[in-house]
């Protein structure tokens, strides 16, 4: 049996010592608000508050367009119970309910500009209404 003592590295040209985290890290999702709301502050970037926290700034980007679109929600501001509105009570009689006005039907659509009354049809293509405002738009 031959028992190797010493190591020869002449092949190694280079060795790098990594230090910090390595691996896949889990983020609850309380820090990650924390970490959005710091990075919408005024005058900060993303980059600084990734650096800050040891992230990558694509990271907190994804975090970022998450909470815009609501899907990412900090637990702890969600409270067990939802809060009930609460409304004031309105009595009501006959001498404060104001009668109803019938409203009319509408007969034409009127479009009025500088003076100018064009009086159309109801059934009026609507490109036709869209040609129209665009020319009275542009009219001196």
């Amino acid at each position: 049996m031959v028992v190797q003592s010493e190591l020869y590295l002449d092949s190694v040209s280079r060795v790098e010592v990594l230090s910090g985290p390595t691996g896949r890290r889990r983020w609850p999702d309380e820090v990650k608000c924390q970490l959005v709301a710091e990075s919408l502050g005024v005058g900060v970037t993303v980059r600084e508050v990734a650096e800050r926290h040891g992230i990558a700034p694509n990271r907190l980007s994804t975090w970022r367009s998450l909470a815009k679109r609501g899907k990412l929600h900090d637990p702890s501001l969600v409270s067990s119970a939802p809060e009930v509105p609460t409304f004031a009570n309105i009595i009501l009689d006959e001498t404060t309910i104001l009668p109803l006005k019938k409203v009319k039907p509408l007969e034409h659509i009127e479009l009025e500009t500088g003076g100018v009354i064009l009086r159309l049809d109801l059934d009026t293509n609507i490109d036709r209404i869209a040609n129209l405002v665009f020319a009275l738009k542009v009219a001196p």
